[in-house]
């Protein structure tokens, strides 16, 4: 594995704010495979070494910051909307850990290899990010993030995990995988709840409009389960917005307001 540090000032073919790290072609012994991992460090990090931040880790990293290389040329530009929240004082800042997808995408993303992924994300990503940022650990501070199929496993690795995630963002996700089978996991599921906070979103165009019942579904399903609507439970609608990069780069601040609101500071503590 090969570390890279880079500013945006110094990408002349990015548009990414601020300090990214690259950790290239990270290795796996849960899944045999590598893949490259990047750090988004919020401004302040390298100049306030005292502190400690919140994590989040996101899948599909490579269209996260960058256009160059996120799919058809559009990235979700977590940086720009993180500072964009961090400007006004509406958020906490926070790190961001963004994890490429591989070949093994769908398999990863669902339940079929998702266990063997979230021990990847748990036991080999976040000590190392851990181990080499200044983090706050704990599951109070430790949210994950995806949309589509990236959103699903969001979705099961904090399920999951709730000793790990305290924290699931779930744009557009696809609830409706293998036929919507996640309702009858959450359904035979006899355990209480687990006591994480669930933001899901989708659009209202092409696919997401004729699946909106199957969304509305999980939210109703959650409800049931004893969440409580902006509480520890966020659903957005988004008129006009799609299954797409753009559309998710428009909501990614929804996410980081209902994890990382400055007016949510004393009820995360």
């Amino acid at each position: 594995m090969t570390t890279e540090t880079q500013s945006a000032e110094k990408q002349e073919a990015s548009t990414a704010h601020g300090s990214l790290h690259y950790h290239r072609q990270f290795a796996s012994k849960k899944l045999g495979n590598k893949r490259d991992v990047v750090v988004w460090l919020p401004p302040g990090y390298e100049t306030h070494p005292h502190l400690r931040y919140p994590v989040i880790y996101v899948h599909d990293g490579q269209n996260l910051f960058d256009p160059a290389t996120a799919f058809a040329g559009v990235d979700w530009r977590v940086d720009k909307a993180a500072e964009a929240l961090l400007q006004r004082d509406l958020i906490r800042p926070f790190i961001v850990v963004g994890i490429y997808n591989t070949p093994g995408r769908l398999e990863e993303y669902t339940p079929r290899r998702g266990k063997k992924y979230a021990k990847f994300i748990i036991k080999e990503v976040k000590p190392f990010i851990d181990t080499h940022y200044r983090t706050l650990p704990d599951r109070e501070h430790t949210a994950v993030m995806g949309s589509s199929l990236g959103g699903l496993i969001a979705f099961y690795l904090a399920w999951w995990h709730p000793k790990v995630f305290s924290m699931a963002g779930c744009l557009s996700a696809s609830w409706m995988w293998h036929q919507a089978e996640v309702f009858e996991e959450i359904k035979k599921d006899a355990m209480p709840r687990p006591r994480i906070k669930i933001y899901m979103d989708h659009g209202s165009e092409g696919g997401e409009g004729r699946y909106a019942t199957v969304f509305k579904r999980m939210r109703d399903t959650l409800i049931k389960k004893g969440f409580l609507l902006r509480q520890d439970l966020e659903y957005f609608y988004g008129i006009g917005d799609g299954h797409d990069e753009g559309s998710w780069s428009r909501r990614v601040w929804r996410p980081m307001m209902f994890f990382f609101g400055t007016e949510r500071t004393e009820e995360n503590k």
